[in-house]
């Protein structure tokens, strides 16, 4: 083996080894793994080596080299949040989602940057040479508050994975992560051609804003075309690995800002390709070592000694940024007419940042080095913090509002105890050696049903005309939908063969409201019997993929839906046996 080879292995062997280490510590702290991943990077990047005089175990030369990793890993996380902008998500929410991102969007932008343009301008004073204080505390503002507007994808969507989230508030935070990183590459890639490139202007800015567009849409078109000539999983992942790839080296080639290509390409893709579900389940089964990687990396590149120099302006920033994402989404679930749910926790489900935020950075540093340096210090120390609370802020958001189930936080809350693991490794070793077995332990107990359902319910009003109706099932992939009146109480469920009676009666759709199609459920399920006996329960009504869940003792209170899916899956997780 070459000997110049050998400290690349040597780093991704560091790297697999303290990502496991990192993962297992965070769920011993009950904490997001992605957290885990990043403070193993930490521990063993030459930065804390180099703060503490300590051996480095990865050197920056090794991490240079393994920069390719992460490129990948992040141009396929931009391609799976792009294609949460499909034309069926935002005709979901109709011109309420982009009220609710606007708003967002806009409030970041202007606090962080009217917020460190006062702090450079009448306190720190920092200038750059040949500009006035004023006009450099000016773009100081502008380029901070643009880069401010991005959230990290890879972050969320792996806190979204590891919790099993899901739900009308977690496709919402998705769909407003792709708005907002769509965003920030739009309006910074503007500013700097307008504002710091030396060649820019209007013909620069469409170069870099449509060509990357066109890039991204055109190979999505051809990989949708290529995907319908395909049947097996392993040809889906490498169309995607090879696609993605591709257009990431292309866009580096001609110059062009592979994020914004990325992101057309999962637009496109999940737009226009029928098998799109099908491409991403293929590419979850292999993806989930190179993201651990990529947050290793990412943990290992975080410079903590940029923490001493970013100052009261990183320390601005750092604030401003957080009460413009909480403060920002409140007011657009309100201005989108969102619910009580929506403007309470999506907001902090936004504060993660990192990869987008750094490579903005370093654009900017590359095509301003006098003033982009300072700006890049600011935004690569916030990285350090927002990159660690951010996993733990998403988490907390999507478990307030009801979108993880309960089961996915009990098992990290009870991993198997040292002598628990090895007794099962011996009892394993013995069967496979055809010894007799000797006691069995029994199982704890039974995992109830609140343990399992989704508490965010998608409901629908009981007012709800007949075609708003259909338009809501056009989105939605439950055949059951139940229905609540004007107090939340819940009246019924509608089931979709019941609609489809009426789809070629059109004299009859002007006249319908969801309350004329309710029935009565047949079957509830409370929240407090052991899953065996809702198990009995779908196996008896085959036909019936989920069941409302009801307070006995408050018949008319919804509590959430056991899905048939949820239940099946928590008996393959704890190994229960019928």
């Amino acid at each position: 083996m070459p000997e110049d080879s050998l400290h690349i292995i040597y780093a991704l062997a560091v790297i697999l080894i303290a990502s496991l280490i990192g993962g297992r510590f965070a769920a011993f702290c009950r904490i997001p793994r992605v957290t885990g991943y990043l403070l193993a990077g930490l521990l063993v990047g030459p930065s804390f080596a180099e703060l503490f005089n300590l051996p480095q175990l990865i050197s920056h030369s090794a991490l240079e080299e393994l920069r390719l990793i992460s490129d990948v890993a992040l141009a396929l996380i931009l391609m799976n949040i792009g294609g949460q902008l499909r034309t069926e998500n935002l005709r979901r929410w109709k011109q309420r989602i982009l009220i609710f991102s606007l708003t967002e969007v806009i409030l970041t932008g202007v606090l962080v940057g009217i917020s460190i343009f006062v702090v450079n301008q009448f306190i720190v004073q920092q200038t750059v040479a040949g500009l006035s204080l004023g006009k450099t505390s000016l773009l100081f503002g502008m380029f901070t508050g643009t880069i401010s507007i991005a959230t990290a994808p890879a972050a969320t969507l792996m806190v979204v994975r590891e919790y099993e989230a899901e739900g009308p508030i977690t496709r919402l935070v998705l769909t407003l992560v792709s708005l907002n990183n769509l965003f920030s590459v739009f309006v910074f890639s503007i500013a700097v051609q307008l504002l710091v490139s030396p060649g820019g202007g209007f013909g620069s800015i469409a170069y870099q804003l449509s060509v990357p567009l066109l890039l991204g849409g055109g190979f999505g078109l051809v990989m949708s075309l290529c995907a319908q000539h395909m049947e097996l999983p392993s040809e889906y992942k490498l169309l995607l690995l090879g696609g993605v790839t591709a257009v990431a080296v292309i866009s580096r080639v001609l110059g062009l800002e592979p994020l914004l290509s990325c992101l057309a390409l999962g637009m496109v893709l999940a737009d226009s390709s029928p098998r799109w579900e099908r491409l991403v389940k293929a590419l979850n089964e292999i993806d989930y070592p190179l993201y651990v990687t990529f947050f290793v990396l990412a943990g290992a590149n975080l410079h903590i000694g940029t923490l001493a120099h970013i100052g009261l302006l990183g320390v601005t920033y750092v604030l401003a940024r957080t009460c413009g994402k909480l403060v920002g989404a409140s007011l657009g679930a309100q201005m989108g007419k969102f619910g009580q749910r929506e403007q309470t926790y999506v907001g902090m489900t936004l504060l993660a940042q990192a990869g987008m935020a750094i490579g903005l950075a370093t654009t900017l540093s590359k095509q301003w080095p006098e003033g982009g340096k300072l700006v890049e210090t600011i935004i690569l120390g916030s990285v350090v913090i927002f990159e660690l609370i951010g996993p733990l802020a998403v988490r907390f958001g999507l478990v307030k509002s009801g979108e993880v189930p309960l089961l996915s936080l009990l098992r990290k809350r009870a991993p198997q105890s040292g002598m628990e693991g090895l007794h099962s490794v011996a009892n394993h070793f013995r069967n496979n050696l055809g010894l007799p077995a000797g006691h069995k332990l029994e199982n704890p107990g039974d995992i109830l049903v609140r343990h399992v359902m989704r508490h965010n319910v998608e409901t629908i009003h009981h007012a709800t005309p007949f075609q708003e109706l259909l338009n809501i099932i056009a989105h939605s992939r439950y055949d059951r939908f139940p229905v609540v009146d004007d107090d939340q109480n819940f009246v019924g469920i509608i089931n979709y063969t019941e609609i489809r009676n009426l789809l070629f009666d059109q004299s009859l759709s002007g006249l319908l409201v969801a309350r004329d199609l309710v029935s009565a459920p047949h079957h509830s399920i409370p929240p407090d019997i052991p899953l065996r006996d809702a198990l009995k329960t779908f196996q008896k009504k085959r036909n019936i993929s989920y069941f409302p869940v009801i307070d006995p003792d408050e018949p008319k209170k919804l509590l959430g839906i056991l899905s048939q899916n949820d239940v099946l899956a928590a008996f393959r997780r704890l190994n229960l046996e019928e």
